[in-house]
């Protein structure tokens, strides 16, 4: 049991007193004796409990684990201190002393001060800041069952992987997968296999053949959202930059990191607790940016269903459209072939109620050429139905849950058809506000099981708004377009990792340098469109760094530390090897080195550029950043990045994801 009690101060009083004689040379019978003045008053002690709600108590429950862990905090007068992201006060003119305890599973809060005369003292539990341990909630399980699903294969009697089980993983919201037209900036959440048991839905594992980290679409997988939920899903982010001894290090400058948490329940019904998942998703999503919705609008988008979105066609003043509805109007075409629009397209547009006469508010059908104002995107402006006039209903709007009127086609969630083409034709003033279009994310959760003998399930992923795509001869060194000099990019990592008898999810630091044509002289030589680098600094979710040489800095073996973890992302050819213009960096196939404390490892990497070709001048740019994914193992492999013998419980593994951003 771990406890440490600092017992609450106590005052004493001193009493003085004084006598007072009159006269000289002795005593008189008119003597008087002043009376003692009355005593200071003493401080009593007080005590009580400190009220948690369930949030707190989960919180201190991640850090005191066993019964009978205690933590003793010293508060000064009307002051606070703070554990596991549960800040107390003080509310005493004396110190406090708080003491919280592992009390058969449920964490008790008891305060002890002292009052003077009649005065008062509490303390309260508040706040959650700066963030909640969900990591440390986490059921234990079956270590095993991590390193068996870290490592590409268990024994030489097992078909052989040469790569970990890549759990399909869908990154959700800020516009990823989609055409990021709206600013979806604050809730992140991923969709996969959160069994508790290693049960599958049916998505194939192992998919380190595909595109790295964009991963199928799980039709049927279950989802963690970033919003805090009743049912348990939740995320804290950090805000300051800062660390205290219990929380995960800081995300990599200009990278935002949130933490999500679910508790599943007790799906086996035995008691113990059910099964939980972890997560932790890292993004630089940066804030949206308000453009004049005018013709060069759409071209702020790099999704090609965003632009369509935006696109403002002209007619001339006479040109007969399809259908026939005349207008000289710069105006968005919506459904332009009556085949139905985007759920997101439908649900943008808001008519104004007002501009609906009765009928058309009651029916909610238009005819062929009728004009309304409304909000397209959040962009005033004006609707125009423009069917085919010999369509018997012309165009259909629906009834919005909050009582605005608009179009949903069929898929969305209230379950009405949206019909017709229609045209927006934008005020002259509306602006539309342009989420970032350059970004990226990476990650990883781990799933504990529901039973002891239960497998873990984990995935790493990554993506980003917009792969990069070179202009034809970038990637030519020989050519005047070709991209010269070198780039180098820095960022983070996380994933999972087992090391002996220890495991869970760590974070880390990525560096990368990209060659282009290095020595910038228009030839093509063997180290040029090479990308290698390293993953270093590993830490746990605690901040604490992982291997034997902890040692803040240097914590790296080139610069001096012994027994650090070090990942070393070999060379890969991104440019001679494959066609020019490709966008892949030669997938699963380039071998990653280093050590874990001392001891080689040796596993692949793979990944992929981002960001815009070209800037404003047509002139070909470097990649703004690249991300991957990533493996190593010091367990002994043969020449086929294959597991010699079966798996023990003494090496290292890890499995990771990582994004770097272009240095300045």
């Amino acid at each position: 049991m771990k406890h440490l009690r600092i017992p609450p101060l106590m005052a004493t009083a001193a009493v003085a007193l004084s006598l007072v004689l009159g006269g000289c040379g002795g005593g008189s019978d008119n003597d008087v004796m002043d009376p003692p003045p009355p005593p200071e008053p003493m401080p009593m002690a007080a005590d009580g409990s400190v009220t948690l709600i369930k949030a707190q108590h989960d919180a201190l429950k991640g850090v005191l684990k066993d019964n009978g862990d205690t933590a003793v905090l010293s508060i000064a007068a009307n002051g606070t201190a703070m554990r596991a992201g549960v800040t107390f006060t003080c509310e005493s003119d004396y110190p406090c002393t708080v003491t919280v305890t592992n009390n058969l599973g449920t964490i008790v809060a008891t305060w002890e001060s002292q009052i003077l005369g009649d005065g008062t003292a509490d303390a309260m539990a508040s706040g959650l800041e700066p963030r909640v341990d969900t990591f440390a909630r986490l059921n234990d399980g079956n270590t095993a069952s991590i390193r068996a699903a870290l490592n590409p294969t268990q024994s030489t009697a097992t078909p052989a992987r040469t790569a970990p089980d890549w759990t399909p993983t869908e990154l959700i919201g800020m516009g990823i997968g989609g055409p990021g037209v709206t600013p979806e900036q604050a809730m992140p959440g991923l969709r996969s296999d959160f069994q508790a048991n290693g049960a599958d839905f049916g998505a194939s594992p192992g998919d380190a053949a595909a595109a790295p980290g964009l991963t199928p679409t799980l039709t049927m997988g279950t989802t963690i959202s970033g919003a805090m939920m009743p049912d348990g899903d939740g995320f804290s982010a950090r805000v300051d930059g800062t660390r205290d001894d219990d929380e995960i290090a800081s995300p990599p400058e200009g990278w935002a990191m949130k933490t999500l948490f679910r508790d599943w329940g007790d799906t086996a019904g035995d008691g113990d607790g059910g099964f939980e998942t972890g997560a932790i998703v890292v993004k630089n999503l940066g804030e949206g940016t308000p453009y004049p919705f005018d013709r060069k609008l759409s071209a702020k988008y790099v999704n090609a269903a965003a632009r369509a979105m935006f696109a403002l066609t002209v007619l001339a003043d006479g040109e007969a459209p399809t259908p026939a509805v005349v207008t000289t109007a710069t105006s968005v075409d919506i459904n332009p072939a009556g085949t139905g629009a985007t759920p997101t397209q439908w649900a943008a547009m808001v008519f104004d109620s007002g501009s609906l006469v009765p009928a058309q508010d009651q029916d909610l059908l238009v005819d062929h050429d009728e004009t309304f104002t409304g909000m397209y995107f959040g962009a005033p402006g004006k609707f125009q139905c423009v069917v085919d006039s010999s369509a018997a209903t012309g165009c259909k709007l629906s009834r919005n849950a909050d009582g605005t009127v608009g179009i949903f086609d069929s898929a969305a969630a209230e379950g009405i058809q949206g019909t017709g083409e229609w045209t927006f034709t934008p005020n002259d003033d509306a602006m539309i506000t342009v989420p970032d279009q350059d970004w990226m994310a990476y990650g990883a959760w781990l799933t504990t099981p529901d039973a002891e003998t239960g497998n873990h399930r984990l995935g790493v992923f990554f993506n980003g708004m917009d792969p990069y795509t070179p202009v034809t001869s970038a990637l030519d060194a020989t050519n005047a377009a070709g991209l010269r000099g070198s780039a180098t990019y820095s960022g983070g990592a996380t994933g999972a990792y087992v090391d002996g008898t220890k495991s869970g999810l760590f974070t880390a630091r990525a560096r990368l340098t990209a060659d282009f044509d290095k020595a910038t002289n228009g030839v093509d030589n063997d180290a040029d469109y090479m990308i290698s680098g390293r993953i270093d600094n590993f830490r746990g979710t605690d901040g604490e760094y992982l291997g034997s040489d902890t040692t803040a800095d240097p914590n790296d073996p080139v610069d001096g530390g012994e027994n650090d973890w070090v990942v070393v992302l070999g060379a890969n050819d991104f440019g001679s090897a494959t066609a020019d213009g490709a966008t892949d960096l030669a997938i699963s196939s380039t071998a990653t080195s280093g050590s874990a404390d001392g001891v080689s490892w040796a596993g692949q990497w793979n990944g992929m550029f981002f960001g815009p070709a070209d800037n404003a001048d047509g002139d070909s740019i470097h990649p703004s950043g690249v991300a991957g994914r990533f493996w190593a193992t010091t367990e002994t492999l043969d020449s086929s990045n294959n597991l010699i013998g079966k798996l023990t419980t003494t090496g290292t593994s890890v499995v990771g994801a990582f994004g770097a951003t272009k240095d300045d």
